[in-house]
């Protein structure tokens, strides 16, 4: 048994890094997604998203595309807990293996907590929210790759334990002895041509598991706003709270990672933002949104439109075309055109650009 560990170590050594652990693997391509902290303000190129396993911390910028401000001054800040803590369960089991049995994923994978900061004119927005996802239903094509994937690593295990004699003395694992064996494993499987041919493929099925979407989603979120007039501290009060929930529907095209997806939304937001000059006072709202969207994917370009109706105020809604462009797998472009819901001032033109740092995105080999 501890044979075979040491094996599987040195295939997720030798196939992602020389500085990675032993018996680890690192899962790219996570999503960089709109923060929840930026769409409760309506202030994002999309307002409808589906959450899937985030990136452990995402920076957003975001300015109007016709603003003369220079450098966006508009952030949100979003992590992953499931990414950024690490604990024992994170692993290759919880992470792939278990999919095998079941089509359901696990709310706490897909959790994340935002923060944005957005200035209006005078108005100085901070915002915090929360996303996840209550139920999915995975595609079997998914699971079943996830099966390939495990003969796969039985035949490279075989391929391994053929070609180099086992160990007589096991060193600890992590000490120093056990690295210089691993180093001297690695350099004698690189000249195999059929540990190369198998690590290609290994390097494949990987990369083809995660972009899979789901047949059906439904996320929740919920997100706070609290807001600061004309830069003075004291001024700051209550501005938004929002609760949403997001049905999303997944269809293969034809091609790879091609996918037509359809979105139905539905939010609950009290809101205290309109001044009302005549009294002075800022005025207490209460109104529920319904909306849908329909998003046509093309590999790393995605092109959408969503439209949002606000039910407690006649003629009052939000129509916006988006696009989104994946530039690598830390960068995405957002952005969008159309009508907010406000009834002047209410051009929607926004371009950002969303980093997503891969920290502590390892999964464990066991």
């Amino acid at each position: 048994m501890r044979q075979s560990f040491i094996t599987l170590s040195l295939l997720f050594s030798s196939l992602f890094s020389f500085a990675q652990a032993p018996g680890e693997i690192t899962v790219k391509d996570l999503e960089l997604p709109s923060a929840p902290a930026f769409a409760l303000l309506d202030y994002s190129p999309t307002s409808i998203t589906s959450p899937t396993t985030t990136q452990a911390l995402t920076l957003s910028l975001l300015n109007a595309v016709n603003s003369s401000e220079g450098f966006p001054a508009n952030y949100a800040l979003e992590f992953s807990p499931y990414w950024v803590f690490r604990n024992k369960s994170k692993n290759f089991t919880d992470h792939f293996d278990q999919e095998q049995n079941k089509k359901y994923s696990k709310p706490y994978k897909n959790m994340s907590v935002s923060f944005a900061s957005v200035k209006k004119d005078t108005i100085q927005n901070v915002s915090v929210g929360i996303r996840t996802n209550l139920f999915t239903i995975n595609r079997d094509e998914k699971t079943a790759r996830i099966k390939a994937l495990h003969g796969q690593l039985a035949r490279f295990a075989k391929t391994v334990d053929a070609a180099i004699a086992p160990l007589t003395v096991e060193p600890k694992l992590g000490s120093p002895e056990y690295n210089v064996i691993m180093m001297k494993r690695m350099e004698q499987m690189e000249k195999l041509q059929k540990f190369a041919t198998l690590r290609d493929s290994i390097y494949q099925s990987l990369d083809e598991i995660t972009p899979i979407k789901p047949l059906f989603s439904i996320d929740a979120a919920v997100a706070y706003n609290h807001f600061f007039d004309g830069n003075q501290f004291a001024s700051g009060k209550f501005g938004k709270f929002g609760a949403w929930t997001t049905l999303s529907e997944n269809f293969i095209l034809t091609g790879d990672n091609n996918y037509l997806s359809l979105y139905q939304y539905a939010r609950f937001l009290k809101s205290e933002m309109d001044y009302n000059a005549t009294t002075g006072l800022y005025e207490k709202d209460e109104d529920f949104d319904i909306g849908t969207k329909v998003e046509f994917q093309f590999d790393k370009l995605s092109v959408g439109y969503e439209y949002i109706k606000r039910l407690s105020e006649s003629g009052n809604y939000r129509s916006v075309g988006n696009i989104k462009y994946i530039l690598s797998e830390s960068f995405v472009l957002n952005g969008g055109f159309g009508k907010n819901f406000e009834h002047t001032d209410n051009l929607v033109s926004f371009l950002g650009i969303s980093w997503g740092i891969s920290a502590n995105n390892k999964i464990k080999v066991n």
